[in-house]
């Protein structure tokens, strides 16, 4: 995963084949390419989503 910034202006300077190459290069499927502490907070967010929708045990 690229640490690169574009800016706006960057942006609006490229065509728009530009930026969909642009776009299409900063999509991670590859976890572990991604920020691990990304990872972290999504997979805690999803727990958290699983335990509250399923139905409480007594």
């Amino acid at each position: 995963m690229s640490d690169d910034i574009v800016t706006a202006a960057e942006l609006e300077k490229l065509n728009p084949a530009e930026r969909h190459e642009l776009f299409e290069a900063s999509i991670v499927t590859d976890l572990d390419e991604a920020p691990q502490q990304l990872v972290e907070e999504a997979r805690t967010r999803v727990q958290q989503r699983v335990a509250e929708s399923e139905p409480q045990r007594a």
